[in-house]
């Protein structure tokens, strides 16, 4: 179980750095003269606010998940107030772009007692905190306190509430699938949103109609499409890409989700093994039981 978990964290970053080339590129028809084809292939970021990462490196989402890995691999545990420590030295100490929810969290929990961060309901909260599932005993609350750090409303949690049920069901051995359709009603916002899914030929069209923006609203429809209609995460994380917007967010609970139960198994090794951090990863996970 524990290699399943270490598993879905490193499909986790894969995902990030994958479609941080294409991320927040709105324009589908430039991400279709981009990119044909299944994308395997690491690219430097097209976006004006990434000027100086490079191709392989991690979005601002992603390095926030290795923050938390780092944090949870030398403690050999997950702790929250260590890790809002850590997170706090790490983003000082790290150039990377700041969006409002890091800033205003930033600001909240700096030389704080506080453990509530900014008024955001953004994906990226969620996204962030998927490391937090190398820990076979945690519980929901561990995983909304985590995210509540940086990320707080209502359709956050809604939706954070689904990504644990879905992953620890996956986990424990349920079909992916499966495990959304028994999760969907959960709450208003989950069943509509499954209530919304396409086909896999609309993907790219649903997600110019209804948005491909940072909110969880735009954001969490798009990753039930994907995962609904993708034969394998690669496949999905090529369809998530080719929906443009905040592709990197997306990317990483759709390779939580798809990982959980196939591992690694659709990634080629020269993307496993050919992002920046890849080695930081592998030597943090190998410290961990």
């Amino acid at each position: 179980m524990q290699n399943k978990r270490k598993e879905l964290i490193k499909a986790v970053f894969v995902a990030d750095a994958l479609s941080f080339g294409a991320h927040w590129v709105y324009s589908t028809d430039k991400l279709k003269e981009e990119y044909s084809g299944i994308i395997e292939e690491y690219r430097t970021p097209m976006a004006k606010f990434h000027e100086g990462k490079e191709a392989g490196d991690l979005s601002h989402y992603g390095e926030q998940a290795f923050a938390l890995l780092q944090s949870i691999s030398n403690n050999q545990s997950f702790d929250l107030k260590q890790f809002r420590d850590d997170w706090i030295e790490y983003l000082e100490n790290n150039e990377m772009y700041m969006d409002h929810a890091m800033k205003d969290s930033l600001e909240k929990l700096k030389n704080s007692d506080n453990f509530t961060g900014a008024d955001n309901h953004e994906l990226g909260g969620i996204a962030r905190s998927l490391p937090l599932f190398l820990e076979e005993d945690i519980i929901q609350k561990d995983f909304l306190d985590l995210v509540h750090l940086t990320h707080n409303s209502q359709v956050v949690d809604q939706t954070a509430k689904f990504v644990f049920a879905v992953i620890k069901d996956v986990l424990a051995g349920k079909d992916y699938k499966e495990a959304i359709k028994a999760n969907k009603d959960l709450n208003k916002f989950t069943a509509e949103s499954f209530e919304k899914i396409g086909s896999k030929d609309k993907i790219v069209a649903n997600a110019d109609d209804r948005g491909q923006g940072c909110s969880t609203e735009q954001g969490f429809p798009i990753v039930l499409d994907v995962l609904w209609n993708a034969d394998d995460l690669l496949e999905a994380l090529t369809l998530n890409i080719m929906a443009g917007g905040d592709t990197s967010a997306r990317a990483m609970v759709i390779a939580a989700v798809m990982a959980a139960a196939e591992g690694l198994d659709a990634l080629p090794d020269k993307l496993t093994a050919g992002f920046n951090k890849s080695e930081n990863v592998n030597e943090l996970l190998l410290k961990l039981n």
